[in-house]
């Protein structure tokens, strides 16, 4: 669904260049659970915003469905964000002046609005647990309840990818695995892909495919012997 062909990523620092990503080849098929791992500075989460269009790459292509993306058109990138891929991050990114169901509902695509689109946040907002907040003002949940809203908000517009970058990362264990279950219980339910970035080894470990990136490369790609 996603391919990344030789793609590099570098930053200037005055006159010194800083490389990323080396040469990467990557393709996140559809409906697949793939975890990548690797160290702190490796290049993990750099790797998936190319991987979500929400960075270029200094070099390389990005194809989604097949098509080789154009960087240079933000309102095909905005389109492509939205049709077809969720992404949850290490900070849920709520907006703070709106409550849970007005999150959920500015996500939305258009198509997907009024009294039907409505409905249908409540719906995922019940799913997890969070339907008795969805009016409540957001800086009054705790950080579980916080990702929860960010994970169906990312539901919103029926992705065909979720595109996770450390979403347990700042949760207490116990929070962490009930946000790692609601996103394997939703990948289950919608058959939508699953892939997540961690340095959890634990969670890594379970990843039917599991990408190991270290020095901006991949040094190894895994199939697991045990999905979940």
């Amino acid at each position: 669904m996603i391919r990344l062909t030789n793609v590099h990523k570098s930053y200037k620092d005055g006159e010194k260049e800083h490389s990323i990503l080396n040469g990467v080849d990557l393709t996140i098929r559809e409906k697949e659970w793939m975890t990548i791992m690797g160290p702190s500075g490796c290049g993990k989460s750099t790797l998936l915003n190319i991987a979500a269009l929400l960075a270029e790459p200094t070099s390389g292509s990005v194809y989604v469905d097949g098509r080789q993306v154009d960087f240079r058109k933000e309102k095909e990138l905005s389109a492509l964000r939205r049709d077809k891929i969720g992404l949850i991050f290490q900070n849920p990114n709520l907006i703070g002046c709106l409550n849970p169901l007005e999150n959920l509902l500015l996500a939305m695509d258009a198509r997907h609005k009024g009294r039907s689109g409505r409905k249908a946040a409540m719906e995922l907002l019940e799913k997890v647990g969070m339907a008795d907040k969805a009016n409540s003002n957001v800086k009054s949940l705790s950080g579980g309840e916080a990702q929860r809203v960010a994970i169906v908000r990312a539901l919103v517009n029926h992705p065909q990818v979720l595109l996770c970058d450390e979403p347990t990362g700042a949760l207490d264990r116990e929070n962490s695995r009930l946000v790692l279950g609601l996103l394997l219980l939703t990948r289950r339910e919608t058959g939508c892909g699953l892939v997540i970035v961690t340095h959890d080894r634990e969670i890594g470990d379970m990843g039917e495919r599991r990408i190991v990136l270290n020095g901006g490369e991949v040094l190894g790609v895994d199939q697991a012997l045990q999905t979940v």
